[in-house]
């Protein structure tokens, strides 16, 4: 049913090789309770206490922000957080700045959630049966931090479910829009428009959630997100990340590669000016705080020192489909924020960073699923470890896991951060 398409590089400046994947069925692990049972005490508690005190949403709305529980360090690797996961679908349509044409989204949503029981939630098509993730399940109170994870070229909102779900665990809403145009089932291939789409796309789910746009304006998420804000993606997904991070473009390199190759499709727009205006003005999204790409592209047309919140850049060593060396090491050359981390794993492939492995085994075993692969079960405990810790550092200031953090190269240093 899933196809992994690829585009073979070419010699123009948005000639790219890009990759999807698909979500996978990756059990829930409830990780060792006992070990950070204190850390989530307080919070249990105050949930509990609101409760019985009947205290009614738009009171819990109104209180502070509040982190989210923090297991001590010496608990499981991949410890799952202390909340029930809700799981829905939303759709959105916007009009975007270039082209003016209504633009659809599906946005799957996965969130905290008090709920003991419910219907298993079910990923494309019903393939993928999660039965503990609840369909459909009510909000739990209190305000939680916002994560939009972006797919990758070919992928699907739920392709990386290790990471959204898990995030949800610990008390976050995270939101993965549908890139119409870009998803399995739009055929092969990346429509240049992707480009300039895929980050408006972000910002249009940011607005819905924060302002009730593109048709959310009752949703029960109005007024539950806290002004916290975290960009994941994987592959072109990691592209869209960065996009909104602050990607600068280098418009005159771009004028001279569509100046040596006019005929191609995008070319042939960008000589029309129809482009020009969108990537000089860039994609910057003020409300995104911190931003986590995983596998991204590079390449000469990017700028990436113009990316102005911290970076958790996230690699494969093996990764074949947007090979180091012109893609997540030109990132990271790019990268000059003091707070810019990078996690390499040296016999990871591009597709280690979602569940496809998990979910059709053998489909991409050269990049990723085969033999000589670190197990992606593995990855994804690491990525998750690294993504909370990055995430409570950068959005609230939580500083009891910076021992983490610190042992991990910053962008002036040439070694690389590299995990078994």
């Amino acid at each position: 049913m899933f196809g992994v398409g690829r585009l073979k590089a070419g010699a123009s400046a948005f000639a790219v090789m890009l990759g999807g994947g698909c979500a996978g069925d990756e059990p829930r692990e409830a990780g060792d309770a006992a070990a950070w049972m204190d850390a989530t005490a307080m919070a249990d508690a105050g949930v509990d206490a609101a409760v019985d005190a009947g205290v009614d949403a738009a009171a819990a709305d109104a209180a502070p922000p509040v982190p989210p529980p923090v297991p001590p360090m010496e608990a499981p690797v991949d410890a799952a957080g202390p909340w029930r996961v809700g799981y829905r679908e939303v759709s959105i349509t916007y009009v975007g700045a270039q082209p003016d044409a209504p633009r659809a989204l599906r946005v799957a949503l996965w969130y905290p959630t008090q709920d003991e029981s419910g219907e298993a939630s079910a990923y494309l098509l019903g393939r993928l049966q999660r039965p503990e993730i609840f369909a459909n399940a009510g909000l739990a109170l209190g305000r939680f931090p916002l994560v939009v994870f972006s797919h990758g070229s070919g992928g699907v909102a739920e392709q990386s479910a290790f990471l959204t779900e898990r995030l949800a665990t610990h008390g976050y809403v995270v939101a993965a829009p549908d890139h119409t145009g870009n998803t399995f089932s739009d055929g092969g291939g990346i429509p240049p428009e992707m480009f300039f789409q895929r980050p408006q796309d972000i910002t249009a789910v940011l607005d819905a959630l924060y302002d009730g746009a593109h048709g959310l304006d009752d949703d029960p998420l109005r007024g539950a997100l806290t002004d916290q804000v975290l960009v994941a993606g994987h592959s072109f997904g990691a592209y869209t990340a960065l996009a909104v991070g602050g990607t600068g473009y280098k418009v005159p390199v771009i004028d001279a590669a569509c100046g040596a190759r006019p005929d191609e499709l995008f070319c042939q727009t960008w000589a029309s000016g129809a482009y020009r205006e969108v990537f000089e003005a860039g994609f910057r999204d003020l409300r995104v705080d911190a931003v986590v790409p995983l596998a991204p592209l590079g390449g000469p047309v990017f700028d990436f020192s113009a990316v102005d919140v911290p970076t958790l850049l996230v690699t494969a060593g093996l990764d074949a489909t947007l090979e180091p060396p012109s893609n997540g090491d030109d990132v990271w050359r790019g990268l000059d924020g003091a707070d810019d981390r990078r996690l390499d794993f040296p016999e990871a492939g591009h597709f280690s960073f979602s569940n496809i492995c998990d979910a059709i085994p053998g489909a991409v075993a050269d990049d990723g699923c085969g033999e000589g692969f670190t197990p992606s079960a593995q990855v994804h405990a690491v990525v998750n470890t690294y993504a909370l810790a990055f995430a409570r550092r950068h959005l609230f200031g939580d500083m009891r896991q910076d021992a983490l953090l610190d042992g991990m190269p910053a962008p002036d240093e040439i070694a690389r951060l590299t995990l078994p």
